[in-house]
C-alpha cells in the first residue's frame, strides 16, 4: 500500500508538473512550434519540418524530465527504499495527473467549452468537440507507461 509521502509526492510534483506543462505549451505556441505540429483539423502533420521534429523532441524531453525529477525527489525523501516498480508507479501517477489536467482543464474547459478568440482556434470538430481529445487521452497512456518506466530507470541510475 502506498505511503502518505508517496501519494503526497505524486500530488505535489503532479501539480507542479501541471503548471510547468502550461508554461511549456504557451512557449510552444508563442514560438510557432505548436502550429507546425498539427493541422486545422487537429491531426498531426505528416511533414517532418525542423520545427515539428523540434517540438516532438522538446515534448519528450519535458515529459521524461518532469517524471525523472519527481522520482529523484521521491528517492531523496522516501521513508523506505524505492525500487523500479515503486518509481514506475510514482512516475506514472505524476504522468496521469498531468494527463488528466491536460484533458479536463486545457482540452475540455479551455479549448472546447471556452474556445477563446485570442487562441485563434478554427471551428473544426477537434477544437469544438470533446471526443477527439478523449481519444487522444487514451492514445497517450502507452506513452506515459513507457516514459514512466524510462524515468524510473534513469532515476535509479542517477541516484
Amino acid at each position: 500500500m502506498p505511503t502518505p509521502l508517496f501519494l503526497q509526492s505524486i500530488l505535489t510534483t503532479g501539480g507542479i508538473g501541471c503548471l510547468a506543462f502550461t508554461v511549456f505549451l504557451v512557449l510552444m505556441a508563442c514560438s510557432g512550434i505548436a502550429a507546425e505540429m498539427r493541422d486545422e483539423e487537429g491531426n498531426r502533420k505528416k511533414s517532418r519540418s525542423l520545427k515539428s521534429i523540434l517540438g516532438g523532441t522538446l515534448f519528450l524531453v519535458f515529459l521524461i524530465g518532469i517524471l525523472l525529477i519527481s522520482n529523484i525527489y521521491l528517492i531523496q525523501h522516501a521513508e523506505v527504499p524505492t525500487g523500479i516498480v515503486a518509481l514506475w508507479g510514482h512516475a506514472f501517477g505524476v504522468f496521469m495527473i498531468i494527463h488528466l489536467y491536460d484533458l479536463i482543464v486545457l482540452d475540455y474547459l479551455v479549448i472546447v467549452r471556452w474556445h477563446p478568440d485570442f487562441l485563434h482556434l478554427p471551428d473544426t470538430p477537434y477544437y469544438t468537440k470533446f471526443k477527439p481529445h478523449l481519444v487522444g487521452f487514451a492514445k497517450g497512456i502507452p506513452l506515459g507507461i513507457g516514459a514512466s518506466f524510462l524515468a524510473a530507470l534513469l532515476a535509479l541510475g542517477l541516484t
